[in-house]
């Protein structure tokens, strides 16, 4: 994908983005009071064909509206989610119930009343506070005064950029309504004063920063911009903070910098490329992303244009992160150098999401014009699933997905989830998305060619192969990470190593495992490429050293990686073929000398499962089915299995099959990253025997029943 097809032109969309702030203005401002819509425009709309519209994110929120009712304390007048994140949740609701005010909506994330004692409470002390709090003791709280604390009780309670932050943005959405809420002058007066005079101190003044963050500041300045009417820190502190950001890096083994190759992203960049932290994060690229939903208003205050470096840096970000981060499933392709601290909780996903509203909503730093409507279905796709899970819990999701329970969180990170996302259709409307047309965007993909790092997704599946984990989380190496279908149910598994994982392992006569293709690296090695990308639209060659600045990502329709892991006594290899519909390996393991190859090994290929009731079938040629069990069955005699897992599943039709291997069930026993594993298929390409080289070939794709797979197998090629 070439980004200068279209790279969208600085001028026009600033002036194009006036007209739509201006009108934005006129109906936010405190004279325009509309009544509630009516009974009929208030029922829920299903999502328009062409993506959600204000009424359907207005919908969405009222049905979230109903997880966080129980929390809502009339006596303290807020809603009450725990120390550490209830200024938070309570800013989040009152950006809801502000938009719905703002549109004249009547649906249940209408309420006046609750937004105007939550705006006086959170303009109060505390959780405002105008002395710098040092935190309970042991906590790592960023002191600063005048600003927020994490508490609606005690003033001496944590402070962090996100508690300011995320308080600043609901009492802007309650200000931009001040009028339909019918917000006390009072109130008004104080959230202006409050957020002015914050923003206005040496925390959030260039050149203050925190790591490289960008994210929070924007937003302050940009609130503070609009309620002031004073630009001077979004046209000057915003601009300066972006150049710091994009500024080239210079070589130092000391310092990472904001990007490695392929735009991967470091949460340290002042410690070296190498700390486990630095290997990349999901969630904060996202976080930091997000800066961008504040360019073309800054733009419009008078910010100077960034120079044509920066702009085209942000835009090759752009897609690097849409592709690299996402799935089609609406989901983050998450891995974090952050591990267990950080991986599937749902209070994250809010806050990345914010980065697809910056990708659907700013032109100026789009590649293309389909960007937009792609980031724009995939934020819709987002929503739809975070209420899909809430339908299967029975109210609010868990606060960490899919069954991680090695970071434990409680009720309150829950809560905050739900406000998130909840608060996110109120930022979808602010941002003009009900308006914006949605795509659903093909089959994507990014590589980082230092890590060996391959994300794909498609709307069938998707997946990731990360060669390299510097120790950042236990699983990874040459094979597929993980398998989700479309819907983002898990197919195959979530994580792990082997068994729990895609791969193959090669075994002495004994059966003593010699070597794994699913094993991860610890360090980066510039002089070995981890995994090649021998066929792709871009990347394809590109070596770990690499240089920085160029994403290696877009619209793919035929993939082709490969990866090699050296043993002893075998170098095993696993050549991917990755296509919009299905995923195609073979796995080879050949002996490293003649001495070696008149020796007995074995080698067999796995393929995971996820759940208590995972099932593994076994269609015959003769089309029976069988189950898979301890006694190995012939391969040849296989059409194709059915690996069923407890929310999908998958196909494997074999397309290269060694003379008598032969295939089995094992069993597995969980692992942090694969916490409820099922059994594992194995299949046996050599036992204890002379091989000089031994493969296998097979393709898979998820289906989600037996009859589905029965299609879907004969259509992959199965006998």
């Amino acid at each position: 994908m070439n980004p200068a097809l279209d790279h969208r032109s600085d001028s026009v969309v600033v002036r194009v983005a006036r007209t739509v702030l201006l009108a934005a203005a006129l109906l936010a401002a405190s004279w325009w009071s509309p009544g509630p819509a009516s009974a009929q425009d208030a029922a829920p709309a299903p999502a328009a064909p062409a993506g959600m519209t204000d009424r359907d994110y207005l919908a969405y929120a009222d049905r979230l509206q109903a997880l966080m009712e129980s929390s809502w304390t009339e006596t303290d007048g807020l809603y009450r989610a725990g120390d550490g994140s209830e200024p938070m949740v309570n800013a989040n609701m009152l950006m809801s119930h502000a938009s719905a005010a703002a549109k004249g909506h009547s649906g249940a994330s209408r309420n006046d009343e609750r937004a105007r004692r939550i705006a006086a409470r959170l303009v109060a002390s505390p959780p405002f506070v105008e002395q710098p709090s040092p935190g309970p003791p042991g906590s790592s709280s960023q002191s600063h005064a005048p600003g927020w604390v994490n508490s609606t009780t005690n003033p001496l309670g944590s402070q962090h950029l996100v508690f300011d932050a995320d308080v600043v943005d609901g009492l802007l959405h309650a200000w931009r309504a001040r009028g339909a809420l019918g917000l006390p002058q009072a109130t008004t007066d104080a959230i202006v004063d409050r957020v002015s005079r914050t923003t206005h101190g040496p925390f959030w003044r260039f050149p203050a920063i925190r790591l490289n963050q960008i994210n929070w500041y924007a937003l302050m300045y940009a609130a503070t911009a609009e309620m002031t009417g004073d630009p001077t820190l979004l046209r000057e502190d915003f601009r300066r903070q972006v150049l710091r950001f994009t500024a080239p890096r210079l070589p130092d083994p000391e310092r990472a910098g904001n990007f490695g190759p392929g735009l991967r992203f470091h949460y340290l960049p002042d410690r070296p490329a190498e700390r486990r932290l630095n290997i990349d994060s999901a969630e904060y690229a996202n976080i930091v992303f997000s800066f961008t939903r504040f360019y073309e208003q800054a733009r419009m205050s008078g910010m100077a244009s960034l120079p044509s470096r920066d702009r085209r840096l942000l835009r090759e970000w752009g897609i690097r992160l849409l592709a690299g981060y996402w799935t089609h499933g609406g989901y983050l392709n998450w891995d974090t150098g952050l591990g267990f601290n950080r991986w599937h909780q749902t209070k994250k996903i809010g806050l990345s999401q914010q980065a697809l509203i910056a990708l659907a909503s700013t032109e100026a730093l789009q590649t293309r014009s389909s960007q937009g409507p792609w980031a724009k279905w995939t934020f819709d796709r987002g929503l739809a699933l975070f209420e899909e899970w809430s339908r299967r819990a029975g109210g609010v999701p868990p606060p960490v997905s899919f069954g991680v329970i090695r970071k434990s969180l409680g009720a309150s990170s829950a809560r905050l989830g739900v406000s998130r996302m909840q608060a996110n259709a109120a930022r979808a409307i602010s941002a003009g998305l009900g308006s914006v047309a949605a795509v659903a965007p093909p089959s994507l993909y990014a590589f980082d060619p230092d890590v060996g790092r391959l994300a794909v997704s498609t709307p069938a599946y998707n997946t990731a192969i990360v060669a390299v984990n510097q120790g950042a989380f236990p699983y990874g190496g040459i094979e597929l990470a993980r398998l989700f279908d479309g819907n983002q149910d898990v197919a195959a598994n979530l994580g792990g190593r082997p068994p729990s994982a895609f791969g193959l392992v090669t075994r002495s006569a004994s059966g003593r495992p010699l070597g794994r293709s699913q094993s991860a690296r610890r360090n980066v090695d510039p002089k070995r490429t981890p995994v090649e990308l021998l066929r792709a639209p871009r990347g394809a060659g590109e070596n770990a050293s690499a240089p920085i600045g160029r994403a290696y990502a877009g619209p793919f329709r035929e993939l082709l990686a490969r990866g090699r892991v050296r043993t002893r006594q075998h170098d095993l290899e696993a050549l991917h073929r990755f296509t919009p519909w299905y995923v195609e390996t073979r796995w080879t393991a050949r002996a490293r000398t003649r001495a070696y190859a008149r020796g007995h090994y074995g080698a067999e290929a796995t393929f995971p499962s996820t759940g208590a009731d995972a099932q593994l079938t076994a269609v015959l040629l003769d089309g029976r089915s069988v189950p898979v069990g301890p006694e190995p069955l012939a391969l040849d005699l296989i059409s194709y299995f059915h690996v069923r897992s407890s929310a999908s599943g998958y196909v494997v039709v074999p397309v290269e099959r060694p003379s008598g291997a032969l295939a089995h069930a094992v069993p597995v026993t969980a692992q942090w990253s694969a916490p409820s594993p099922g059994p594992s298929l194995v299949v046996t390409l050599a036992t204890a025997q002379r091989f000089k080289s031994v493969s296998m070939t097979a393709r898979v794709v998820p289906v989600r029943n037996p009859s589905a797979a029965d299609a879907t197998a004969r259509r992959l090629g199965a006998r």
